[in-house]
């Protein structure tokens, strides 16, 4: 698979990483119970962190909302995938298990505070861009048969279900990440996504 990204958001966002994770041959079902306890109780324990407030004064709160605003200064005070989550955790809104892969990649994105995506690569073309989007999606993931993903994650038309044997996942780490420590998440994740579900994996590193 042939994944671009825009030259302009390294441009606008110096320090940015981006990466690309695609797994072949996996097997997705419902999560086990282990991986269902520890989402569970993370963000119980997210809850009783945020639930009198304090979720824009987290640094990684206030680095997204200076990245956004560096790509466009009118994405500014839009919310990040992140504190949408936070903001429902933090109303004991807790996100319910959907399946192993979506858990999986859920439980490192709430852990790292990092936004993850995540498609059936199999539904996806050999050509994929990421490019600047609009205010609602910040970042708009597509192909040559158009958008199918989006950064803010209100779009998603390639979803992973229990049929996906492919699968891609993006992951946007922010310059203050640096590039030893997304070496190390990544190998922890791959790691963990593949005892879960089998298969391999190849990193393709976009910035």
């Amino acid at each position: 698979m042939n994944i671009s990204l825009d030259p302009l958001i390294a441009e606008r966002v110096p320090g940015i990483k981006a990466a690309a994770v695609i797994y072949d041959q996996i097997e997705v079902g419902p999560s086990p119970q282990m991986l269902k306890g520890r989402l569970r109780l993370f963000q119980e324990s997210l809850y009783f962190d945020y639930a009198d407030g304090g979720i824009k004064e987290q640094p990684f709160v206030k680095e997204w909302a200076r990245i956004f605003k560096q790509l466009n200064p009118a994405f500014e005070g839009q919310k990040t995938p992140m504190e949408h989550m936070l903001d429902g955790i933090s109303r004991e809104q807790f996100i319910e298990s959907v399946n192993s892969a979506h858990d999986t990649i859920l439980f490192f994105s709430l852990k790292y505070s990092l936004p993850m995506m995540a498609y059936d690569a199999s539904e996806l073309d050999e050509q994929v861009s990421v490019t600047l989007g609009e205010k609602e999606s910040v970042l708009t993931f597509s192909g040559p048969n158009g958008v199918f993903g989006d950064f803010t994650g209100h779009t998603n038309a390639c979803p992973v279900t229990s049929g996906t044997k492919q699968m891609m996942q993006l992951i946007f780490f922010p310059p203050s990440f640096q590039e030893d420590a997304s070496c190390e998440l990544l190998s922890s994740l791959t790691k963990m996504f593949e005892q879960i579900h089998g298969g391999t994996h190849t990193v393709h590193w976009l910035l």
